[in-house]
């Protein structure tokens, strides 16, 4: 369905947080309250523990979540397994897609799962609008059915296939998050829309395309970050970055996959707008295993850049590697009579 099908047949929707439609995954033994008591427990040190993703704009960062108006007419399209919402923001359009149960499918009806919904997802939209990408992943580290997988490397060949059934070969994909979540379904958002989007690489990493076997097949797809220009704005918008070298995951100890975090993402941000560090972009969301960590990632960025003072949100949250303890993605917004490259 494509996006204008979407608002003429009204399926354009809300701020979800009174959207009953699309509920917060609860389990039914009480898991929810001991969750709650943890969350509170970690958010009290500046995180929030056991997140889980609802399909709601709360999912979001926000920089964007705060474009998204919180009243508009509400329809969800469904069918089958997925569920489809698509919601106005000042960026663009947000589509979100919710596959249900996807923690509870085996490892085959799982990645024809993603790779339907994904289907869905793009239906009708031009891969040259693709501007950010969250996926929120269910059980991402547990052992995929094979032993020799895990159900992130099968999340990600439902993706890839996804995107070869929407457009077959692209020059090129866009920027995006991958990180689980303590919900049991899949929930993707996507924001689309008419405006000039260019792919960021990072020099200190192999572009995910050009991953080896060894993190699956296929392979993640997804850029490093996207420099994206709207009429008015212009926008850095860094995917998910972590310690990782090449492909390899970095060090063993968490201060160290820190500090090599930051620097991939001084490299990535000096690539995207030359000359600007992360601390020009004010809008920061860290993925953390272990969400007690928060105050050391808080410290550790306002040592780097003291004279700053950023937006940094933290919640507690599975990587897509086990060995991976943080991950960090961030946007910077300009005006755009201000971008002089």
């Amino acid at each position: 369905m494509t996006s204008s099908e979407f608002e003429s047949a009204g399926l354009v929707g809300a701020d979800a947080s009174t959207d009953s439609r699309i509920p917060s995954d609860a389990a039914a033994d009480g898991s929810t309250d001991r969750a709650a008591a943890e969350s509170r427990s970690a958010a009290s040190r500046g995180a929030i523990a056991n997140w889980a993703a609802t399909g709601r704009v709360s999912d979001l960062p926000g920089w964007l979540a705060r474009e998204i108006a919180p009243i508009q007419d509400e329809a969800t399209e469904r069918s089958l397994d997925v569920e489809l919402v698509e919601r106005r923001s000042g960026f663009g359009l947000v589509r979100t897609m919710v596959v249900r149960g996807a923690a509870r499918l085996p490892d085959d009806a799982f990645e024809d799962a993603v790779r339907r919904g994904y289907g869905r997802l793009l239906e009708g939209i031009q891969p040259t609008h693709l501007l950010r990408v969250w996926n929120f992943i269910p059980r991402i580290e547990a052992d995929a059915d094979d032993g020799v997988r895990d159900r992130y490397m099968v999340f990600n060949a439902g993706r890839h296939r996804g995107f070869d059934d929407a457009f077959g070969r692209v020059a090129w994909f866009p920027a995006a998050s991958g990180v689980g979540h303590a919900g049991d379904a899949v929930v993707v958002h996507l924001l689309h829309g008419e405006a000039e989007v260019e792919p960021v690489d990072n020099p200190r990493q192999v572009p995910p395309e050009a991953y080896s076997a060894r993190f699956g097949h296929p392979t993640p797809v997804f850029a490093r970050a996207a420099r994206v220009r709207w009429s008015d704005r212009v926008g850095l918008l860094v995917s998910g970055t972590a310690s990782v070298v090449g492909e390899d995951s970095r060090h063993d100890d968490f201060e160290h996959q820190l500090e090599e975090t930051l620097r991939n993402l001084e490299v990535v941000v000096d690539q995207g707008w030359p000359g600007a560090s992360p601390a020009d972009l004010d809008d920061w969301l860290v993925y953390l295993p272990n969400p007690l960590r928060a105050d050391r990632v808080r410290a550790a960025i306002a040592s780097r850049w003291p004279e700053r003072s950023l937006r940094i949100v933290c919640r507690g949250q599975r990587l897509c590697r086990r060995d991976l303890q943080v991950e960090i993605e961030c946007a910077g917004l300009r005006p755009a009579e201000d971008d002089h490259r």
